[in-house]
């Protein structure tokens, strides 16, 4: 049996009963962080210009898309919420590949959930759990954090994967459909990226990911077939990179990627978040004065250094998510803003801006034999008393150094505030927290829409 084939086994045969429930509860966890992300990407300028397309392409439908006011088929809900969801950047990552699988598969299992009836909440979840492991493990095969310096983004690279996974196990396919679904799917992508400023089509891109993989589901469904063989085939040589099959099968069943995977604690980079981090226990620690710093220098790994080392005032909101200058002037200054995925307003008063050309990045050889285990930072801050160091290997979210139920629920409110109602998110909260041990699918799918349609007064 070629690899395709042993990973539809999996997809099909993984049952949630079997599967530890501390990576049940984490996948729980994953899934209402994730949820937020939908609702307050659905209030960014890409999350609204994504819903103006979809209505354009389809008009109404009966499928809510996770997070926006739009009503649609099941494939473009998926898109829709998809899109919303990664622009965000406080979507879940998986380090080890580089992927950021929940911003793919969470939109197509609650797409199709609802035009399921008969599937049930350990399907449901089985179904997550699913496409996160096919998504992550080929990212990790491509060895996504060093592609993604290549211009290859590896979450599209690998979404359609991911979303056929998940198709295909809440479609109830059989072992032979789910494989043909992974190989249509393995042909619908080719993980370019490209470099866009402003209001970026790239969300869009990884929406129509998570839409494909969909197709490439019902397609199978349809008995279309796809090429069984193709990772053992050219598939390296067409697409250009190398996959390693161990990372792909290896102990497959026997531990889950979602339990390898970070919950961001700030609206950010995963790149800047050890360095906001170190800054922040600094800062409060020593009591720092900001005016008083003299220069700041961050350490990282190599790969981060010319997409975080961003001085210059940022022109739009992504770009001042991905500087690591502007958040840590923003953890300085306006703390709580770490948190502010809008941003309607960039920072350049005086102080703001002085504080940001004192930072410098610079590589670290020693730090980068950590990644991408960790994605490590050592922040060295210099002021008139001396200089003082701070070097986090796992930040906060990390999976040795996790975030609680508590602490994303206060996450998830500091980012839905003045767009969901507080009593809507309660209820999701405990929809997502007992989802299968308590609470039904059909009650779990009311509080998503209840969220994304009670809109805070």
């Amino acid at each position: 049996m070629g690899a395709i084939g042993q990973l539809a086994r999996f997809v099909t045969e993984t049952k949630i009963g079997d599967v530890h429930p501390d990576t049940v509860d984490h996948l729980r966890l994953h899934l209402f962080d994730t949820l937020g992300a939908a609702i307050v990407g659905g209030a960014t300028a890409e999350g609204k210009a994504v819903a103006g397309l979809v209505e354009d392409l389809a008009g109404p439908g009966s499928i809510v898309a996770a997070g926006l006011p739009v009503r649609t088929s099941p494939p473009l809900a998926a898109l829709a919420t998809c899109a919303a969801i990664r622009c965000t950047e406080i979507d879940d990552i998986h380090m080890e590949s580089c992927t950021t699988p929940a911003s793919i598969v969470v939109p197509v299992a609650l797409a199709l959930a609802q035009c399921r009836p008969q599937v049930d909440t350990n399907d449901f979840l089985a179904a997550i759990l699913v496409g996160y492991e096919m998504l992550a493990r080929l990212g990790k095969a491509a060895s996504g954090p060093v592609i993604l310096y290549r211009g290859i983004w590896p979450t599209y690279l690998s979404g359609a994967f991911g979303s056929a996974a998940t198709a295909a196990r809440l479609l109830g396919l059989s072992g032979d459909e789910t494989a043909h679904a992974l190989a249509v799917a393995l042909t619908l992508t080719t993980g370019t990226r490209g470099r866009i400023t402003g209001l970026s089509s790239r969300w869009l891109t990884l929406g129509c990911a998570a839409q494909n993989g969909i197709l490439a589901a019902l397609a199978a469904r349809r008995k279309l077939r796809g090429d069984l063989l193709l990772l053992e085939s050219d598939w390296d040589k067409t697409v250009g990179i190398a996959l390693d099959h161990e990372q792909l099968l290896d102990a497959l069943g026997d531990s889950y990627e979602i339990d390898r995977a970070s919950i961001k604690p700030y609206c950010a980079a995963k790149q800047t978040i050890s360095a906001i981090d170190g800054f922040v226990q600094l800062l409060d620690q020593e009591r720092l004065d900001p005016a008083a710093i003299e220069r700041i220098v961050v350490a990282v790994p190599k790969h981060f250094v010319s997409m975080i080392d961003q001085a210059e005032a940022p022109a739009y909101r992504q770009a001042s998510i991905v500087s690591v200058q502007y958040q840590l002037a923003l953890a300085a200054y306006h703390r709580s803003e770490l948190l502010d995925v809008l941003r309607p307003d960039i920072h350049r008063e005086q102080e703001f801006r002085a504080l940001m050309t004192k930072i410098s990045v610079e590589a670290d050889e020693s730090l980068h034999s950590y990644y991408p285990r960790a994605w490590p930072s050592r922040v060295e801050v210099y002021t008139p008393s001396g200089k003082l160091t701070r070097e986090v290997r796992h930040s906060k979210g990390d999976p040795s150094n996790p975030l609680n139920w508590d602490e994303v629920n206060h996450k998830l409110w500091s980012v839905v505030r003045g767009i969901a109602k507080r009593s809507s998110v309660d209820r999701l909260a405990s929809a997502c927290q007992a989802l299968g041990a308590g609470v039904p699918l059909a009650d779990f799918l009311t509080a998503v829409s209840d969220a994304t349609q009670e809109v805070d007064d």
